[in-house]
């Protein structure tokens, strides 16, 4: 969800530069309205102002749902001696496959982490010792 609202807040608050311009074209060549004028920079406030919610409710989104799954992820090593598969952490964490994915690959950047393939060709990665008691 909070890609949704990244992707809304972005096109808002982009939206609110067309009012902008408009009030900024506007008013260099004085060939508006007093009342247009403040019509078009009251537009692009509140266009930039709800964007602007949009893009920090997605982080905190982002941020929330980023823990929740590095949580998913400890405790699967923990149960499990360090295997962690790409299947388990999307069924657990209630995400995708691929977000699962994406989201182990970036931990083994900073981890400890030999990957290989199983039999049926999915990846998993088995954490060192050191993070098996954390």
């Amino acid at each position: 969800m909070y890609r949704i609202k990244l992707l809304i807040g972005i096109l808002v608050a982009a939206f609110s530069s067309v009012y902008l311009l408009f009030g900024v074209v506007g008013w260099e060549h004085e060939s508006m309205k007093a009342a247009d004028l403040i019509t078009c920079f009251i537009l692009a406030s509140l266009h930039l102002g709800i964007g602007s919610w949009l893009l920090f409710t997605s982080l905190s989104e982002y941020r929330r749902e980023h823990r929740r799954v590095e949580d998913v992820v400890r405790r699967l090593i923990d149960s499990s001696g360090g295997r962690v598969t790409i299947a388990d952490v999307a069924k657990y964490a209630g995400i995708s496959e691929e977000d699962a994915h994406e989201h182990l690959e970036r931990r083994s950047k900073h981890d400890v982490v030999i990957v290989m393939q199983n039999t049926a060709g999915s990846d998993v990665f088995f954490f060192g010792q050191q993070y098996w008691n954390n």
